[in-house]
């Protein structure tokens, strides 16, 4: 049986992230055993250059995956959406006609435009507003997740963008969230230098530029469930543990 393996890296400034280090940049791919060393390198580069700032510490796992553990799942849709400034994004939201409470959705988005603490996605009942996970501070992390490299570039090509990187990986998050059987996401970066963000909906992308004000490093990322229809423990397992590659489904 044929491994793959999962490298993952994590970046924070003044601690590290367990004790209480301000997040710099995180990336992960799902790669063959020779292309361990050229990833690695690429993702160390990528911690050492970021908008956020200088990173003291820098964490790197590698975990071998036999390859008949990955899944298969498809990309989104991609829409693009305008609009022209911050103040009229929440005129997007209410057009989306998203199925929540308005007064949440906004709620909600306030709150993405301004967390600097949260280091991955919180979970949210789309009845209650309620967030759902219990570990406060480092949310949800969505790992194990890549492309399939030829399928890739084949999207790249139908879904020209002048920003490809940023855009693929949030597609390749969104799509494993929205596989998961989450009703609808809201993200948005807390890249000072990246505005754009998304909401997912009904197997849609929808990017949604100048979501937040340019230079600011806050953002975040909310999964919004039907808390009477999933289990809690199931659905952080996939999508932290179980490994996925964006692909054409067999």
């Amino acid at each position: 049986m044929k491994k793959w393996y999962s490298i993952r890296m994590r970046a924070s400034s003044g601690e590290s992230h367990e004790n209480g280090g301000q997040h710099i940049s995180g990336a992960e791919r799902l790669v063959k055993k020779i292309d361990i060393e050229t990833t690695a390198m690429e993702l160390i580069q990528r911690a050492t250059n970021h908008s956020r700032g200088k990173a003291d510490f820098i964490s790197l796992k590698i975990d071998s995956i036999p390859r008949d553990d990955i899944q298969m799942v498809a990309p989104l849709h991609i829409k693009e959406i305008k609009n022209t400034d911050t103040h009229s994004t929440k005129n997007v939201l209410r057009e989306a006609s998203l199925p929540i409470k308005q007064e949440i959705l906004f709620s909600l988005y306030d709150w993405i435009i301004q967390d600097d603490v949260t280091r991955g996605a919180i979970i949210v009942d789309i009845h209650s507003g309620k967030r759902l996970d219990t570990n406060l501070e480092r949310g949800v992390r969505v790992s194990h997740i890549d492309w399939d490299e030829a399928y890739k570039h084949k999207w790249l090509i139908e879904n020209h963008t002048h920003q490809p990187k940023k855009l693929i990986e949030a597609m390749a998050i969104a799509s494993k969230v929205a596989s998961a059987g989450t009703i609808c996401e809201l993200c948005c970066s807390d890249d000072p230098k990246y505005t754009t963000g998304y909401i997912s909906f009904q197997n849609t992308y929808y990017r949604i530029p100048n979501m937040k004000e340019k230079g600011s490093d806050c953002g975040g990322r909310v999964f919004i469930v039907d808390a009477t229809k999933f289990n809690l423990d199931t659905y952080v397992h996939y999508l932290e543990k179980t490994p996925v590659l964006i692909g054409e489904k067999v």
